[in-house]
């Protein structure tokens, strides 16, 4: 599972370290090229909210084999794009159907005895880390290579092939609420209403991968202009930073089985706090970009096992619908703010985005704490 988690969550995040190829092969002006980005993250937000309920309400094996070859599919819309405008559909077409690590976690759940359930999520999500920050490092290099569209075709392959892999190795999973697929949806307003513990992780796991993806957006604009002037490869590189963060996946898990999981989620925050300083002070060295980076992918890595941990306790039935809602903030928050940062690139700069970034996780830590004064 954690093998086909990180070869399906890179899809939507191999474009970030191709961006200044795609700008010079379209002739884009400064910070259009942001709305790649951006349409992946609406693509994924609309996939959450009206494919991943089914996940709920259908046979999960099945499921799980067509996103796979969906995502197939759309990465080859990518490779044969002649246009900007036909490459976004293409990148927004990916987003739609890159629901594979959101739904494997509660698959993953469903057959995990509860005191092993934290550690069990941090080796699945250290696959979704893994094709998260790795997918930087393997597409640059083969954009140095052989052009930016080359790793969406090989992609393409690799997401037939785990298409197979689920449906020869995946257990059966059956419905676990056979209501119509109207009354799943109508259900998840209810879900939002009736556990505020729901809506508390959504929030604080929306401002981090928000405060996640405005960083890495432009780190690659920000290493491609001077003083570094690096190539494709050597900005994927840094996408090397996150092991760090992956191999701790498990140990992390395994910390939220043992101390709870409200605990983790706030220690996330402050170590995100902490890297997106390092990249705010040492924003002229390489070395501290690397640790700030590092420390950002930990601390956000960190909150997301707790927060799946936080939700997939309080129903059981309803657990597909809940990640749905998970990765729905996460990534509208993702999305927004791409879009800000897309807006503000030219005039803020490294220094504004790390600004905005220590604005969200104020926040984060704001909700966080309020939530601890009323318990």
């Amino acid at each position: 599972m954690a093998v086909a988690v990180g070869v399906s969550v890179a899809n939507p995040f191999y474009a970030q370290s191709l961006l200044p190829a795609v700008q010079s092969t379209f002739g884009l002006r400064p910070g259009m090229v942001l709305m790649g980005p951006m349409a992946t993250q609406m693509g994924l937000a609309l996939g959450l909210l009206l494919v991943l309920p089914l996940g709920d309400g259908s046979e999960r094996r099945r499921m799980l084999t067509l996103l796979a070859l969906g995502m197939a599919f759309a990465c080859g819309l990518v490779v044969w794009a002649p246009s900007f405008e036909l490459l976004l559909g293409g990148w927004f077409a990916l987003g739609l159907v890159a629901l594979i690590p959101s739904l494997l976690p509660p698959f993953l759940v469903a057959f995990t005895a509860e005191a092993q359930r934290g550690r069990m999520l941090g080796v699945v999500l250290s696959g979704q880390f893994s094709g998260i920050l790795l997918s930087r490092s393997v597409s640059g290099v083969l954009a140095q290579l052989w052009g930016w569209r080359t790793i969406f075709a090989v992609s393409a392959l690799a997401m037939l092939a785990v298409a197979l892999l689920f449906q020869l190795r995946l257990p059966p999973l059956a419905p676990t609420d056979r209501r119509p697929y109207w009354q799943l949806q109508r259900s998840q307003l209810w879900l939002w209403q009736h556990y505020p513990r729901l809506r508390r992780s959504c929030l604080s796991q929306a401002l981090l991968f928000g405060c996640f993806m405005a960083l890495w957006s432009v780190v690659a604009l920000h290493l491609a202009a001077p003083p570094w002037q690096l190539g494709p490869a050597l900005i994927g590189s840094f996408g090397l930073v996150g092991l760090a963060s992956i191999a701790a996946a498990p140990a992390i898990g395994a910390l939220v089985d043992r101390i709870g999981p409200d605990r983790i989620v706030l220690l996330g925050v402050l170590t995100t706090g902490l890297g997106v300083v390092l990249l705010l002070l040492g924003r002229h060295s390489l070395a501290a970009l690397a640790l700030g980076l590092m420390a950002v992918d930990l601390g956000v890595q960190g909150s997301f096992v707790a927060n799946q941990a936080r939700i997939y306790a309080l129903d059981a039935a309803a657990r597909s619908r809940m990640s749905g809602q998970l990765f729905l903030t996460a990534y509208l928050g993702a999305a927004v703010c791409s879009a800000v940062i897309s807006a503000f690139w030219s005039s803020w700069g490294w220094s504004g985005t790390c600004a905005f970034a220590l604005a969200l996780l104020l926040l984060a830590i704001t909700l966080e704490q309020r939530a601890r004064v009323r318990a």
